[in-house]
């Protein structure tokens, strides 16, 4: 696939199992830095709209995507794993970032553990094509709240989860039904099934102890201060595994940061492209050297 001319158009990537990406590409087609946008479970390239409407940098291409089974992407014949979400991400930044343009790595939620697991899973690439990232909203494991570690009543809480999504696969047009009971699915939600199996996939994920491939490049986080989904102990967690990386903790931020404070991620991705496009030999600026929590 070739990047195209416009500056917004639409395009396909096919994938070897059958899955076809709908990707959206805003910016010129000789960038000089590439920006990949990677959302979360349940949503669509869409949750990136002001993300794209506010970030202004000349030379940019930004490219966002529908997950596989997500929006207007199909979903493919493969299990879903994390490892599968990584090499479609892959399969994007090859086809949108060719020869030696960089990379600016974006993910919110399941997006960010999908560039985790890229990372993990392919190292030669970061930093030599991916020069920095930003993981908004996220978590690299330890979701699973049936997990032995946690009290029984977490773990009650955790193996119900499990029971529904189970419900989910097995019966979807039952669990579809039962689901609108409490509350109706948005058009946009994937339908029952394939939330489910996503789920399944975010549950198994964990690559907690592999993260030192991180502090090759600059890494920014973010997370809402009452993020009820991916609480913040979860972004604690990676600044412990990439001491190296930025925290920015948005005061009373949801799960949703990209559409509910979409100028704090605006911010936070300046700067992230910032920190990817610095010269070894310039200085850093202030604001940028600051590591921990802002």
């Amino acid at each position: 696939m070739i990047v195209p001319e416009f500056p917004r158009t639409r395009a396909e990537l096919l994938r070897p199992d059958g899955a076809r990406l709908v990707l959206h590409l805003h910016g010129p087609s000789n960038p000089d830095l590439v920006v990949v946008l990677a959302h979360g479970w349940q949503a669509t390239a869409a949750i990136w709209d002001k993300t794209v409407e506010h970030f202004a940098r000349p030379g940019t291409l930004v490219v966002r995507y529908d997950q596989r089974g997500h929006g207007h992407s199909s979903t493919g014949t493969s299990r879903p794993e994390m490892a599968l979400l990584a090499d479609d991400l892959a399969a994007v930044v090859a086809a949108t970032a060719p020869g030696d343009v960089p990379v600016v790595l974006v993910g919110h939620s399941m997006g960010g553990a999908a560039v985790m697991t890229l990372a993990v899973g392919r190292p030669a690439l970061i930093g030599d094509k991916v020069k920095a990232a930003l993981l908004v909203s996220t978590s690299a494991g330890g979701l699973d709240l049936a997990a032995a570690a946690h009290p029984p009543r977490t773990r009650m809480i955790g193996l119900l989860r499990h029971a529904m999504a189970a419900l989910c696969i097995r019966a979807p047009r039952t669990a579809h039904r039962l689901h609108n009971l409490w509350q109706p699915r948005l058009d946009t939600q994937p339908p029952i099934d394939v939330a489910a199996h996503w789920f399944k996939a975010l549950m198994r994920h964990d690559v907690r102890r592999h993260l030192d491939v991180l502090r090759r490049i600059p890494v920014h986080i973010m997370v809402g201060e009452d993020d009820p989904t991916i609480p913040p102990e979860h972004s604690h967690r990676l600044l412990a595994a990439v001491p190296t990386a930025r925290l920015h903790v948005v005061p009373r931020g949801c799960h949703r940061l990209p559409t509910r404070h979409a100028s704090k991620v605006v911010t936070a991705l300046e700067h992230t492209c910032a920190d990817a496009t610095r010269r070894t030999d310039d200085p850093p600026r202030e604001q940028e050297v600051m590591a921990g929590q802002s």
